[in-house]
């Protein structure tokens, strides 16, 4: 009878993972389909996958070399889909299927946590619920949200070691690595939260492995986050401006909030901290604040994403919750755990209590069909006109130098310089100087979307018609083409 009940609970879980891939991924390829997607992030990563594909290395769309924006090893591991064609859609779903299959991660911690089917179906349906899982396949590929499934595997192994000793255990740890290597190789953020579990697993007295684990995670951070990614960035960052008056770079932050610690308090303070700490864990029943050692995975990400001065980084629904979510997750289990050793029912009480908030926050703010946010604008459901866009890029060729609407440039950023207008003539969303401009006379078209400019990107785009420098303009749907005449 257990292993009936083990077969239909990893049955059901897997359905429910398919379910998922099949409902958000149709939303997610007709989004982009619909010219919906944007050139932060999509063609930053788009256009970076097809620059490694073909031996090449700076990104025009943010202005940095590729692994300048961040060390993101595993675009190795998509290169070999570049050269079949890959795109955009192929990336997003392959985020989609990340996202999805995490839940069987969470469904393999929570049955060796509660060593309970129901339990752990209960907890993998949870995370397909959470408005912010939805949220980040919504947002298209990040690296971060890849490395998802991998942290998760890496935890469940990390904390699910054999009895005994010898070459299980051994392999056991081997295993855990390699999960985990994984995961920092999507992003040198991840390394945080390895550091975290680290720490956890020497406070569970499996302290030569967490603490081989913690120096690892610390000296990739060290090596590529602190260094590498600064160095050939030449120390140009987007992040740097976000931090207001604690600082431009990750060691000042701590500097300044150690010597002022009334900067630091102000600022979590004023970015409502515990509010943004109550919508991590309320779709999780509040359980995460009962496992506080496992919440040290995501602790790193959380003051990162609060002590910045722009909302975007604790808003739910962008990859900067992707850390703190799979913290949050896990900690849900462990506290459910927690309450399990006190009482069989107050365990299964917790349990039912994450379902039920999973759903309630699913249902009043997620994006799933079931959802309030469905029907708002964030899914451009129906058919929309989009032959203006595919006349733009039926016009272009696939080498010519570009300046676009963002929302183009997720669809043209295979190709070696792309910009989003009115780049190269005005600095806009461009992390690097002024040097790493081409020449605007290398621009040969403009896609532009008609009443959507500024006031100076509009007064450049007329002047730049006045001098005839850009003419046999094509107006479609609303989407106009303009070619260079002359330098």
């Amino acid at each position: 009878m257990p292993a009936v009940r083990k077969s239909l609970s990893s049955a059901l879980i897997w359905a429910s993972i398919f379910t998922w891939i099949i409902v958000v991924g149709r939303l997610v390829v007709h989004r982009h389909n619909n010219f919906a997607t944007f050139d932060f992030d999509l063609g930053i990563h788009d256009q970076s996958l097809w620059l490694l594909a073909n031996g090449k290395w700076f990104n025009t769309v943010c202005g940095l070399p590729v692994f300048g924006h961040h060390a993101m090893f595993m675009y190795y591991f998509l290169v070999p889909f570049v050269w079949l064609g890959g795109g955009p859609n192929l990336w997003n779903m392959f985020q989609v299927a990340a996202l999805a299959c995490a839940a069987y991660p969470v469904f393999l911690i929570a049955r060796h946590r509660l060593k309970s089917e129901a339990s752990a179906l209960a907890f993998g349906v949870a995370w397909l619920l959470l408005p912010t899982t939805a949220y980040l396949a919504w947002e298209t590929f990040h690296p971060e949200t890849m490395a998802i499934p991998f942290l998760l595997m890496g935890y469940h192994y990390a904390t699910s070691r054999p009895e005994g000793m010898g070459k299980h255990v051994t392999r056991h740890n081997v295993i855990t690595i390699v999960w985990i290597a994984v995961a920092m190789l999507w992003k040198e953020d991840i390394s945080l939260a390895v550091m975290g579990l680290g720490i956890l697993l020497m406070f569970r007295k499996r302290i030569r492995f967490g603490a081989a684990l913690f120096a690892g995670a610390t000296l990739y951070f060290l090596v590529f986050a602190v260094w590498f990614v600064p160095h050939l960035a030449g120390e140009l960052s987007a992040y740097g401006a976000l931090y207001g008056n604690l600082g431009t770079t990750p060691s000042e932050v701590v500097k300044t909030s150690l010597r002022h610690p009334s900067l630091f308090i102000d600022r979590l303070s004023d970015n409502n901290a515990i509010g943004y700490a109550g919508r991590i864990t309320s779709p999780l029943a509040f359980l995460p604040f009962l496992a506080p050692l496992t919440l040290l995975m995501g602790i790193p990400q959380y003051f990162i994403n609060i002590l910045t001065t722009a909302d975007f980084t604790w808003a739910m629904m962008y990859h900067y919750q992707a850390v703190p979510n799979v913290a949050a997750i896990a900690a849900a289990i462990e506290g459910a755990a927690f309450l399990q050793r006190r009482s069989r029912a107050l365990g299964r009480l917790g349990v039912l209590g994450v379902v039920v908030c999973a759903y309630i926050a699913a249902n009043s703010w997620g994006l799933l069909p079931f959802g309030a946010k469905y029907n708002i604008g964030y899914w451009p459901h129906g058919t929309r006109d989009n032959s203006g866009w595919v006349a733009a890029l039926d016009r272009i060729g696939p080498t010519d130098v570009v300046s676009a609407h963002y929302a183009f440039v997720p669809h043209a950023a295979q190709r070696e310089i792309i910009y989003t207008f009115p780049n190269p003539w005005i600095k806009t969303n461009f992390l690097n100087d002024d040097s790493k401009f081409v020449s605007p006379s290398e621009v040969k078209w403009l896609v532009i979307k008609d009443g959507t400019l500024g006031q100076a990107p509009q007064d450049l785009l007329n002047q730049l018609i006045a001098q005839g420098e850009y003419g046999e303009a094509q107006t479609v749907a609303g989407i106009t083409t303009y070619k260079r005449l002359k330098p």
